[in-house]
């Protein structure tokens, strides 16, 4: 079994190689990656032609490869799955799908982010699914700078400000792969959601769903 993983920042490589590590270390992972594609959508605030082309040749590379599906990591792009999963033959998924489908399973849900670009997808995805889902998001652009700088001690501080002010929600998404390891950082009364894990376990029963038909 192959996964190829499709990234925009190399931040998100050793959050989802862990956990296809912890949920199942059979499958061989292909990596790809565009760091250009932030800085495009950082100046262009939405998805355009130009982004959707770049990531419908990442997707060609990995089709090329003969991977089994093909899993994003950063959720600003998520919206680009519903536009290109017609055109390819292998099974794409979002970065979030597994942990906001278990965010759904609360009235109101806070979103933690580091890049303005992030919740717009996330928001959309909710939203189609439960209209009318209370969702409240935080965003500190300036964290996702320093995490880029490699202040990381400094990123995650401000991340950890974020998370301890969240108020008034059920459960607390961290929408970023980068964000993961301070899933445990606050004592806080609500669950606290990551994506890897949550995407990991869904393409690791995909997978295992393709062997057994």
């Amino acid at each position: 079994m192959q996964a190829a993983v499709i990234h925009a920042t190399t931040m998100a490589i050793k959050p989802i190689e862990k956990a296809f590590q912890d949920t199942f270390s059979g499958i061989k992972l292909l990596h790809l990656v565009d760091t250009g594609l932030v800085p495009m959508i950082k100046e262009q605030g939405e998805l355009t032609p130009a982004i959707i082309r770049r990531f419908a040749r990442l997707l060609e590379s990995a089709e090329e490869s003969g991977v089994d599906c093909i899993q994003l990591t950063c959720s600003a792009f998520n919206n680009v799955t519903a536009i290109l999963q017609p055109l390819c033959t292998a099974k794409l998924f979002r970065s979030d799908e597994g942990m906001l489908d278990q965010a759904l399973e609360y009235e109101r849900i806070g979103l933690i982010s580091t890049m303005k670009e992030t919740p717009p997808a996330l928001i959309s995805y909710l939203e189609e699914k439960r209209p009318g889902i209370q969702v409240k998001s935080l965003v500190n652009d300036q964290a996702f700078q320093l995490m880029l700088r490699g202040e990381t001690a400094e990123h995650d501080r401000l991340v950890i400000d974020m998370i301890s002010s969240m108020e008034d929600v059920d459960v607390i998404v961290l929408a970023q792969y980068s964000l993961a390891h301070l899933e445990k950082a606050v004592a806080v009364q609500v669950p606290v959601l990551t994506g890897p894990k949550a995407a990991a376990d869904r393409c690791v029963a995909y997978l295992k769903g393709l062997t057994q038909t």
